[in-house]
């Protein structure tokens, strides 16, 4: 199934890209959530469209990007280019959940391409969750004050390790308590799910555990168990037991037993894992924890690759659009990975797209010469 066209060199490489999202679609999405009432001339497909170049485009300001985009003749005459300010106030007012509703359509787009890719033959697919904290000084954002003077978004993600692309994602300020950004998260018994000792809870451990939801987390340093049996691993410095979490005394105590496998650092510190799956041998479990690395790597591209360093609007709202319009972007990225069968990585796709953003130039023509 091809979502780029083949044949278009009338318009330009920025357009050719943003053509994945169906113009019904977008305009049914506008309409949702009534985008253009009381717009004149920077409609909300303007605002998208402008909001795309400035994450895709390469120059070092968002001030040259918008004189760029200003000067462009190739640059679609529907388009109305705002002035940095008027795109400020609109990304503080006008409402988030177009930018979310339009990350999801693309990424559904991506899904349908990928269509269904197993792991292995015990998990279908292995999904790892984390968060990202993204700061913004506390004199420009208030509503978000975290510690000090810094204010704080925080963005929890659901990253499928199968398709190396994020599957849902919550955004709210940073004081939200990591295990109420996961809600819709968890789904599947044939998935594997992997997360960080930030989520550790033993009630919930259980519950996940009574659903058959197979993971495997990080076990937190000051932990309470109870240890049943111990296990010879073969390998050295590393320990398997089968443990109660909890203690009578705290009257915590977990219904399920656990496993909790105890290694070493480089430096020599204890790292202890704890999984509830019992059929795999210790260097499968620590293979497979290792994977969650991804989405480390994943926040860390974001960070490094699109612009969410530099706010344009200092509210929730803006930032969650401008965070969703990164997404957006990464998204479409993969989409051309995809399509050109993994011929580069993301970020020499990224690189290609600022190099030819507004030229007029068959897209796929670029990557597949």
């Amino acid at each position: 199934m091809k979502i780029f066209k083949s044949t278009n060199n009338n318009t330009t490489f920025i357009n050719q890209l943003l053509d994945v999202i169906n113009s019904n679609t977008m305009r049914s999405i506008i309409n949702k959530y009534s985008g253009d009432y009381r717009s004149q001339s920077f409609d909300t497909y303007s605002h998208f469209f402008t909001m795309m170049y400035l994450q895709l485009n390469e120059s070092k300001t968002l001030r040259c990007c918008i004189t760029e985009l200003e000067n462009d003749i190739d640059i679609d005459s529907n388009v109305y280019v705002p002035s940095l300010s008027q795109l400020s106030r609109k990304n503080s007012t006008r409402d988030y959940r177009i930018f979310e509703d339009v990350f999801y359509h693309v990424l559904r787009k991506l899904k349908k391409k990928l269509g269904v890719k197993r792991f292995n033959s015990q998990f279908k697919q292995i999904k790892a969750f984390d968060s990202t904290m993204i700061d913004i000084a506390t004199k420009l954002a208030p509503d978000l004050h975290y510690d000090k003077n810094i204010s704080t978004i925080k963005m929890s993600t659901l990253f499928n390790l199968t398709e190396a692309t994020p599957e849902k994602v919550n955004i709210v300020k940073g004081t939200v308590n990591d295990r109420k950004c996961i809600d819709g998260f968890i789904e599947n018994s044939n998935y594997l799910y992997l997360f960080d000792r930030g989520y550790y809870n033993y009630s919930w451990y259980d519950d996940l555990s009574r659903q058959n939801i197979s993971f495997i987390t990080r076990q937190v340093s000051n932990a309470c168990v109870e240890e049943i049996k111990s296990y010879r691993t073969g390998l050295d410095d590393v320990y398997d037991y089968d443990i109660i979490l909890g203690s009578d005394y705290s009257k915590n105590k977990t219904e399920f037993v656990y496993r909790e496998i105890l290694t070493f650092d480089k430096d020599g510190k204890e790292v202890r894992f704890l999984t509830n799956i019992f059929d795999l041998p210790v260097s499968k479990i620590l293979e497979l924890y290792k994977l969650r690395w991804q989405i480390e790597l994943f926040f860390k591209w974001i960070k490094q690759n699109l612009r969410i360093k530099h706010w344009i609007g200092h509210n929730e709202n803006a930032i969650k659009i401008q965070l969703y319009t990164a997404l957006i972007a990464f998204v479409l990225i993969r989409l051309i990975q995809e399509e050109i069968n993994n011929k580069y990585s993301i970020l020499k796709i990224a690189r290609i797209i600022r190099v030819y953003i507004t030229k007029r130039i068959n897209l796929l023509s670029v990557f597949l010469s």
